[in-house]
């Protein structure tokens, strides 16, 4: 049974920089899901744990390299078990499900050899909330009191 230990922005961005730290050559990742809204948290320096921890991380990526290492901390990997949490590589065609325009609402930020994208609070939310499971109204929410959510 996968772990659900990922509630911090912290946490988020210390996996970013440990990625980054290891990776050869320049590579791009754009991170979704709850993870994401964790980041942009971190990002404004709020101090704001998920309601509902999550179990996962969710990246896509056209780098091989990136890849390579996601695969090695997915689901059961060793990564979780000192993590609490895996990474669930996505592939390209999740962020179709993104509202019209999310690449110029997203954050860019450089962190080494990482460009990271991140679509918007309000674009993350979109397809979580036509999928409307508790813990997605639930992360709607919590993105809402903290001030993600204009």
């Amino acid at each position: 049974m996968p772990r659900r230990e990922l509630k911090s922005g912290k946490q988020v961005a210390d996996w970013l920089a440990e990625l980054s730290a290891s990776l050869g050559s320049p590579g791009n990742m754009t991170l979704i899901g709850s993870a994401a809204l964790l980041w942009h948290a971190h990002d404004r320096g709020l101090q704001a744990e998920l309601s509902e921890a999550s179990m996962d991380v969710d990246p896509v990526t056209d780098s091989e390299e990136i890849a390579a290492r996601c695969y090695e901390s997915l689901i059961g990997s060793e990564f979780e078990r000192n993590h609490g949490w895996h990474i669930n590589l996505m592939p390209e065609t999740v962020l179709r499900g993104f509202p019209s325009g999310w690449e110029q609402r997203a954050s860019i930020r450089q962190i080494g050899r990482l460009r990271l994208m991140v679509p918007a609070a309000a674009d993350l939310l979109a397809p979580k909330l036509l999928r409307n499971e508790p813990r997605d109204r639930a992360h709607e929410e919590w993105a809402r009191r903290i001030g993600l959510l204009s």
